[in-house]
């Protein structure tokens, strides 16, 4: 059985602190070290983001939405955001970017037998924060699987 924030946080996440590292790499100058603890990973795993080694199991760069969602954690990432702060934006992102449809084929690769087609579980109102930021209109924009009644 799939469950959706586990394929999340196994390719959406990951992803978007790729984008996020060479956001604050290239956009800032930070050093790698510095991103690695911004972003709470391994200087390696900072390393392997920049060269597009890890974190592209689900195509993110795409949507302009999920570009300006990057460039606005890594802008926050700049100064010395606190943890929490921090884990409300990814979370959010997650939610925005599932919203977005942007996971359903992950979501199919992952697990076949998924009835990805009728699923509409990414596209409710489940967020970890008061309110989803993405446009009402861009549910499901990026959705490649059709919804079948």
């Amino acid at each position: 059985m799939i469950i959706p924030c586990e394929v999340a946080a196994k390719s959406v996440i990951p992803a978007l602190r790729a984008m996020i590292a060479r956001e604050l790499i290239e956009g800032y100058g930070m050093k790698q070290e510095l991103v690695a603890q911004r972003l709470g990973v391994t200087q390696a795993a900072v390393s392997k983001y920049r060269h597009q080694v890890r974190g592209e199991a689900v195509d993110l760069e795409s949507a302009a939405e999920v570009r300006q969602i990057s460039k606005d954690i890594a802008s926050a990432l700049v100064g010395d955001p606190s943890p929490l702060n921090v884990s409300r934006r990814f979370c959010q992102a997650c939610t925005d970017i599932r919203a977005l449809g942007l996971m359903c084929e992950t979501c199919r690769k992952v697990d076949p037998s998924w009835d990805v087609e009728h699923c509409t579980i990414c596209f409710g109102q489940h967020s970890c924060a008061d309110t989803v930021s993405i446009e009402p209109s861009s549910i499901a924009k990026y959705r490649r699987i059709p919804i079948q009644d």
